[in-house]
């Protein structure tokens, strides 16, 4: 095995810095990238039961107004009622599915930030001993 020089050792130290520092930013923009789109389905989500409790609000309008009216053996305040409660139903499951996303979208690169402070910490490592292992 032929010893190389400390000059090849620091530029092969540095190239193997720049290869890991380029992985380590593809790896961070995919992560963020992943956890923007769980923010964005989130507040989809969230939109969404926003308008069916802004439609809902409606059935609760129409409900006063036909309290005095009945069908199908129902009074149509209680059918309106019954369509507004399905509607806020709706609305609290479509919240439900939201917040699990609005907390597991977290865009912070954890496992790029880990690495890199291992790649660190392997740098160090080689600049205090050149003809140790490269792990």
């Amino acid at each position: 095995m032929s010893e190389r020089s400390i000059s090849k050792l620091v530029k092969d130290i540095g190239a193997d810095a720049q290869a890991l520092a380029q992985e380590e930013a593809a790896l961070a923009k995919s992560e963020a990238l992943d956890g923007a789109k769980n923010l964005g389905i989130g507040a989809g989500l969230a939109i969404g039961a926003l308008f069916l409790l802004f439609l809902s609000s409606f059935m609760a309008m129409f409900t006063v107004a036909s309290a005095l009216h009945e069908g199908l053996g129902w009074a149509w305040w209680l059918s309106f009622l019954v369509v507004f409660g399905l509607l806020v139903l709706i609305a609290l499951i479509l919240v439900a599915v939201a917040l699990p996303l609005f907390k597991k979208g977290n865009p912070t690169p954890t496992s790029a930030i880990a690495s890199g402070k291992s790649v660190v910490t392997a740098i160090k490592r080689a600049l205090s001993n050149p003809g140790g292992p490269r792990y």
